[in-house]
């Protein structure tokens, strides 16, 4: 581009102390690399211009009806604690030993689903434990290289003890207004249920400092409250379906979590079931959701939106392109700042 300065994504003025993050749990007190620097494992709100009212979660005191109660009691029988220690620095992720959450989303096969701040890029050495307290070694067989989610795999033969079991995905499921809840890990209790409603669909990915960031996904938010160790944790609606998977959340006092949601999760499930390779396609853009307000100003035009508005009534915003790989396939093709309107002439939003 003749050498001039392309636009970079605004730093966020919150403090790093106030900045949200993946919901991990250290094994010990112990200061890892990782821990000692600050941009690890933390958050900025890519959207804090926003007005963020803090929702109380529901509490704990207050009794499930029977139909939750025989949904929860299904499905802690999937969820896993994962213990796992990243065994040195490798691409963006430090050396580190922490707790998460992982489910069995294939029993036969042993397959768990989690995230990929959990399975890391590099060497992977962990163990999980299930509600029986029965233990197992994991290993990895998928890390996705864009988005929050891997696959551990474990030997079913070696859980004697419990009938195994294993929750559907269900992307669909995902509503504004539907309730759900988190179970798994949280707060390195192995095992804690935590309520919440479903309160966005088009929020943008996370941006977790100058590590790992995924990008190119929506994600959803609730306010579950959810702490360290959640990472991976299954989000299930009444029907015991999983809907979303917990991958992090604020820690400046609101109890704002951030679930990524699970169609590409499944179909890389899916592909690794049928012994088929996980293909992507790029552009090598990168793309943020911005409302109408915004897209306006960046030159959409009143026929557009109508269109947008009309074809799809509960979209509030549109693509726009955040950052083009100079000398990448759409170099010369797109600029930072551009609408996406339509692909292969069909409109996309999200």
């Amino acid at each position: 581009m003749n050498g001039e300065a392309r636009p970079k994504r605004k730093h966020s003025p919150v403090s790093a102390s106030d900045r949200p993050a993946k919901h991990l749990k250290p094994e010990s007190t112990i200061l890892t690399p990782g821990d000692e620097t600050p941009a690890n494992g933390t958050v900025y709100d890519v959207e804090n211009g926003e007005d963020i009212t803090p929702i109380v979660a529901m509490g704990a005191a207050q009794a499930d009806s029977p139909e939750w109660q025989a949904t929860i009691e299904s499905v802690v029988k999937s969820v896993v604690s994962i213990h796992f220690c990243q065994t040195c620095s490798f691409d963006t992720d430090l050396s580190m030993c922490s707790q998460a959450t992982g489910f069995v989303v294939d029993a036969q096969r042993g397959y768990i689903l989690t995230n990929r701040h959990v399975v890391c890029a590099g060497p992977f050495w962990g163990y999980c434990i299930f509600d029986n307290h029965e233990e197992c070694d994991v290993r990895p067989v998928y890390r996705d290289p864009v988005h929050d989610f891997g696959i551990l795999k474990f030997d079913p033969k070696a859980i004697k003890y419990m009938d195994m079991t294993e929750l559907k995905l269900n992307p669909d499921g995902a509503q504004v207004g539907v309730e759900i809840r988190v179970v798994g890990n949280d707060a390195g209790e192995k095992l804690s249920i935590l309520s919440g409603v479903i309160s966005r669909l088009d929020r943008n990915a996370p941006e977790y400092g100058e590590g790992y960031s995924d990008f190119n996904t929506n994600y959803i938010q609730a306010a579950a409250a959810a702490r360290g160790g959640s990472s991976g944790s299954p989000v299930v609606n009444v029907a015991g379906h999983v809907v979303a998977l917990q991958a992090g959340g604020r820690a400046d006092g609101a109890a704002t979590d951030y679930f990524l949601p699970l169609g590409r999760p499944l179909r890389a499930l899916q592909c690794i079931q049928n012994c088929k390779p996980v293909t992507r396609g790029t552009i090598q853009t990168q793309w943020m959701i911005k409302p109408f307000d915004e897209c306006r100003r960046l030159g959409l035009t009143p026929e557009w939106e109508a269109y947008v508005r009309k074809s799809a009534p509960k979209e509030t915003g549109m693509l726009v392109a955040e950052i083009v790989l100079p000398e990448g396939p759409a170099d010369g093709k797109l600029q930072e700042g551009d609408v996406l309107l339509k692909v292969n002439g069909e409109l996309l939003t999200q």
